[in-house]
């Protein structure tokens, strides 16, 4: 890659921040359970018991670290999630699969739960070998009360690369140093490429809404890295795509935002943070 410039100045260790993310561009569709999608039907096993929401109270250890200030009662009935995501190897290489796995899954309970980061639906994710997936799943009807905001309707992808750069409150000192960016700045620099919102995999997160903070990985304190982004609205921006529909998917959370999964990169299997911006 050649050396990345700011205003005709080379700036060291620019070009290592670039990350390529997957922009996915959903559109409706009708995917199968062995297809990557939002949405569609899950390659779940009949013989595995349906998920159901993680955020209880006590809490659970296999939530989302999100510090959750409530949750279901375990003395009443839990609700089951539903299906959000579904993502296979194969069409994806870039996700950090764990050995043995090809498929990832990504589930919501869908109703409202609180943290003090965010107001949104619980997020569970799966990683497994399909190969080990015999009868298929019929997945239970929503709760009664679930949000129609986290009920996606059926979507396929038509996947683009796109090069982004991040935020101020991402750069490195060394970067903002040779920047020139003084200390307690918060305002992106003059001409700063666009980081705008849409579904992804990969890249790097906005924050326009939320702080950027408490990202540390609950079990080994590595900090966590965006994974994947659920977007209300797919912004008509950076790629050079045509978008053929705003809100394919449907759902929206907050205030039209993003639903942001990071992970750890130790170990996936650790727990995941979500915040929604």
């Amino acid at each position: 890659m050649r050396q990345l410039t700011y205003d005709g100045m080379p700036i060291p260790g620019l070009n290592d921040l670039v990350r390529t993310a997957i922009r996915l561009h959903p559109a409706p569709g009708e995917p199968r359970p062995d297809e990557s999608h939002f949405g569609g039907p899950l390659l779940w096993p009949s013989d595995e018991p349906w998920p159901e929401c993680p955020v209880t109270w006590p809490p659970d250890p296999d939530a989302s670290d999100d510090a959750w200030l409530g949750g279901h009662p375990l003395d009443e009935p839990v609700p089951a999630m539903v299906s959000a995501a579904q993502f296979f190897r194969d069409d994806f290489p870039e996700l950090p699969f764990p050995e043995g796995t090809d498929v990832l899954q990504i589930l919501f309970c869908p109703l409202d739960h609180n943290s003090p980061y965010h107001q949104g639906p619980a997020v569970r994710l799966v990683w497994r070998d399909s190969g080990e997936v015999g009868d298929i799943a019929v997945p239970p009807p929503p709760p009664e009360d679930a949000k129609a905001d986290y009920l996606p309707e059926p979507c396929v992808f038509e996947p683009c690369s796109i090069d982004e750069l991040p935020r101020l409150c991402d750069f490195p000192p060394e970067t903002r140093a040779a920047l020139g960016i003084p200390e307690g700045a918060s305002e992106d620099p003059e001409g700063w490429p666009e980081l705008d919102q849409y579904s992804k995999i990969g890249g790097w997160t906005p924050w326009y809404t939320t702080d950027r903070d408490d990202l540390g990985c609950r079990d080994c304190g590595a900090e966590l890295r965006q994974t994947i982004a659920l977007s209300t609205v797919e912004h008509e921006v950076g790629c050079g795509c045509e978008v053929a529909e705003d809100e394919p998917a449907g759902w929206s959370f907050a205030r039209q935002d993003v639903l942001n999964i990071f992970t750890c990169p130790t170990d996936v299997t650790h727990p995941v943070k979500v915040r929604i911006d």
